[in-house]
């Protein structure tokens, strides 16, 4: 079956594109009620590593039983212990909550320091006399990269400031994908494709900022064991994701494998490029298609913990949550044995509107 030109009767497609997006009511996205195959035992491995700083494989970790606790102490020095924990323990609560919460254990949260902290300022006024203006600097830069990292920011007037996106960005990209999937039923609405557009954008740009921060950390603080080369890494700016990419390899000696996550990647890559610069000139986005991109999103994950994992820093809280989102379904309104599948042919679909 051929569908035919639309350019003589573009009025009358018009009218029934924008009746089907006001009487819509079918969600064409379902969430499962998991995550992705496989992400619970790599949290709960990450989790429980973590607290108890060892590096026990999955299966040791199940046939321990034993109740452990951790002790550790608030930034005053005030000692705490946490709840009693194990790897049945943690798999119990990620299954009933689809997410970890380290305060309902009374453990310290996960990040790295240099990575993850963010000390956000805003202020809502600004205040000047003739001595100058009252205005707050964030020295958490040179305590993150290094006395010698060159920039101080400083916020002194009606603002925002932020020494990392990190945490923000982990937390926007959960947002916007659960809205994406609860909202199905708007899928044919350009608003739902926009939000679809900053969703990829912004995972592909948290990949960017670990990376970049890897550069600089490496610059003005190398760690123990790792290498700064300019020569051999290049410049920072005006690169190819590939090319960061290889800067684990050239910093910390250690190679990163992400052969099993690549193809998504390579193929969120090439869409966010296409969604930021609509080159070529048309777009086609099908509901099946983008469900599959949702789920691939999860893959940026891996990779950042596999990159985390590779130079040696810790694994953070906010990471642990963003590989347990839970899958998206995709649930057409006619269910048939009969239905094509989906990005086969070059000539439909999303690849129909590439080069």
């Amino acid at each position: 079956m051929r569908i035919g030109a639309l350019n003589s009767i573009y009025s009358n497609s018009f009218i029934l594109i924008y009746d089907l997006q006001m009487k819509n009511t079918h969600k064409f996205i379902l969430p499962s009620n998991k995550p992705k195959t496989g992400m619970v035992s790599l949290a709960n491995s990450l989790i429980y590593n973590h607290y108890y700083k060892t590096n026990f494989s999955i299966e040791r970790m199940r046939k321990d039983n034993r109740l452990g606790t951790v002790n550790w102490a608030l930034p005053n020095g005030e000692k705490q212990t946490s709840k009693h924990i194990n790897y049945s323990i943690i798999a119990d609560y990620i299954r009933a909550h689809g997410s970890f919460n380290s305060k309902d254990f009374n453990l310290p949260r996960m990040d790295c320091f240099w990575l993850d902290h963010s000390l956000d300022m805003k202020i809502n006024f600004q205040v000047t006399d003739e001595t100058g203006t009252l205005g707050l600097v964030s020295g958490i830069p040179q305590q993150q990269y290094g006395k010698n990292y060159p920039i101080e920011p400083k916020l002194a007037r009606e603002g925002s400031l932020y020494t990392t996106f990190q945490p923000q960005l982990l937390t926007r990209i959960i947002k916007l994908r659960t809205k994406l999937i609860e909202n199905s039923e708007l899928s044919f609405t350009d608003d739902w494709i926009f939000d679809l557009r900053s969703l990829i954008n912004d995972a592909i740009s948290l990949l960017d900022i670990t990376l970049n921060q890897l550069y600089i950390k490496a610059q003005y603080d190398k760690q123990p064991n790792w290498k700064f080369d300019k020569d051999i890494l290049g410049a920072r700016h005006g690169r190819r994701l590939n090319d960061k990419l290889r800067w684990v390899y050239q910093i910390s000696g250690k190679t990163l494998n992400i052969e099993p996550e690549k193809k998504n990647l390579e193929r969120l890559k090439e869409l966010r490029n296409h969604l930021m610069h609509f080159d070529p000139p048309s777009l086609v986005v099908t509901v099946e298609e983008a469900t599959k991109w949702l789920n691939d999103l999860v893959d940026v994950g891996i990779i950042l913990i596999k990159i985390r994992q590779t130079i040696g820093v810790e694994v953070s809280e906010g990471l642990i949550n963003f590989i347990l989102q839970k899958e998206a379904l995709f649930n057409p309104k006619v269910k048939g044995e009969l239905r094509k599948s989906v990005g086969i042919d070059v000539t439909e679909d999303y690849r129909s509107s590439t080069w």
